[in-house]
């Protein structure tokens, strides 16, 4: 019998717990970087419609005396 083989069939419940809790944490690791790359791609896109925008010059204000 290979040392996996053992492994696997004497699972207890703490090490289930263990890889349950350790499959969630690389699901949350997953879904942050999911979310930091659609932020960044949004982010990305706001600031090349930005740049594409003519800039709009806002109205001088003079004092004359």
């Amino acid at each position: 019998m290979s040392m996996s083989k053992n492994y696997s069939q004497t699972n207890s419940p703490v090490e289930i717990l263990t890889n349950e809790a350790a499959r969630k944490r690389w699901e949350l690791f997953h879904l942050a970087i999911a979310h930091a790359k659609k932020f960044n791609a949004m982010a990305l896109q706001e600031a090349e419609t930005s740049a594409a925008e003519p800039k709009r010059a806002d109205p001088l204000l003079s004092v004359a005396g």
